[in-house]
C-alpha cells in the first residue's frame, strides 16, 4: 500500500474522518482515555468541529510573552467586527450584536506580507505522552501566531507520515508501505481561528482518533502493524516542524525556540 491523501480544507478532511469503515482494527472508535486526551469517538468529533478552547490557556502562555519581542511588523492588521473570528468583543456580546468578533483585516495601503507555508508533523509514537503533545502543539500555535503579528501570511498543513518499516521512514521506499495525510487547517488568505488550530495542533485527539479513523477507512490500521511508524512528511513547506522536545520543557525553553524559529524567517526580535 503506498496512499498519500490530500484534504485542502477542515471540513473536507472532518467529513471523511467521520465516515464508518469496516476495518478489523478501529483504534479511533475506542473508549476514552488519557493517551487519546480523554475523549471518545463522539466527544473527539464534537470538539473538531467546535475547536478546543481549553487549549487556548496552554496557547496563550506563550503568544502574550513572544509577540511582545517581535519589533518588525510588516504589515498593521486593523480590527474588523464580524459574526465569526479571533477574539470575542465582551460588550458586543452582552448587548447580543451578532457582530461580536473580532477578526483581522489587511491594510491594503501596506506592503503585503510573504506567504510562509507551516507544515506541521503530528505522527507520534505511541509512547509520546499527551502532555507532550498539548505543549508542542501551543508552542507551534504561538509561532503561527506571531509569524502573522509580524506581518506575514501563514499557511498551516497538518501531515501524519507512517512507514510499514522503522527503515523507511524518510520515504526512500514507499512501495514496502506507506500512508500519509495532509490537511490545510489554515490558508494564507484565512484569519487565523486559534482554537481550530489549538484542537488540530496540540489535542492528541487529532492523531488518535480522526486521523486514525482515516487510516481505518483506507485499511492502513490492517496492513500495519500499530498503524505503523511515525514518517517524515514528503511535502515540507517553507518550515517543517517534526518532534520538537522528547518530554515536557520549561516555558522558557519553549519560547525560546519559539523565538529562534521567528529569527530564522528574519523577524526582528527585541533583546529583553
Amino acid at each position: 500500500m503506498n496512499k498519500h491523501l490530500i484534504f485542502d480544507d477542515l471540513y473536507d478532511f472532518q467529513s471523511y474522518a467521520f465516515r464508518q469503515s469496516n476495518a478489523r482494527i478501529r483504534s479511533s472508535r475506542g473508549y476514552a482515555t488519557s493517551w487519546s486526551g480523554g475523549l471518545d469517538w463522539k466527544e473527539s468529533k464534537k470538539l473538531a468541529l467546535t475547536g478546543w478552547q481549553d487549549g487556548l490557556v496552554e496557547v496563550d502562555k506563550f503568544q502574550a510573552r513572544v509577540n511582545e519581542l517581535i519589533t518588525s511588523k510588516i504589515i498593521r492588521h486593523k480590527p474588523v467586527y464580524a459574526v465569526a473570528g479571533n477574539y470575542i468583543d465582551i460588550g458586543n456580546y452582552l448587548s447580543n450584536d451578532p457582530e461580536c468578533f473580532i477578526t483581522k483585516e489587511y491594510d491594503e495601503n501596506n506592503q503585503q506580507g510573504k506567504i510562509i507555508t507551516i507544515v506541521c508533523s503530528i505522527s507520534f509514537s505511541a509512547g509520546i505522552s499527551p502532555e507532550i503533545i498539548i505543549q508542542r502543539g501551543a508552542m507551534i500555535c504561538a509561532l503561527v501566531d506571531a509569524i502573522e503579528y509580524a506581518g506575514y501570511r501563514a499557511e498551516v498543513v497538518c501531515n501524519d507520515a507512517s512507514s510499514n518499516s522503522p527503515w523507511d521512514r524518510d520515504g526512500n521506499n514507499k512501495e514496502v508501505g506507506w500512508f500519509e495525510i495532509d490537511v490545510t487547517i489554515k490558508k494564507a488568505n484565512q484569519p487565523l481561528n486559534r482554537i481550530e488550530l489549538a484542537f488540530c495542533l496540540a489535542h492528541p485527539a487529532m492523531l488518535r482518533k480522526l486521523m486514525f479513523s482515516i487510516a481505518e477507512i483506507e485499511g492502513w490500521s490492517d496492513y500495519a502493524t500499530n498503524y505503523g511508524y511515525p514518517s517524515k512528511a514528503t511535502n515540507k513547506g517553507d518550515i517543517y516542524i517534526e518532534e520538537v522536545f522528547t518530554g515536557v520543557v520549561s516555558d522558557n525553553k519553549a519560547i525560546h525556540w519559539i523565538v529562534t524559529e521567528l529569527q530564522n524567517l528574519g523577524i526582528t526580535i527585541e533583546k529583553k
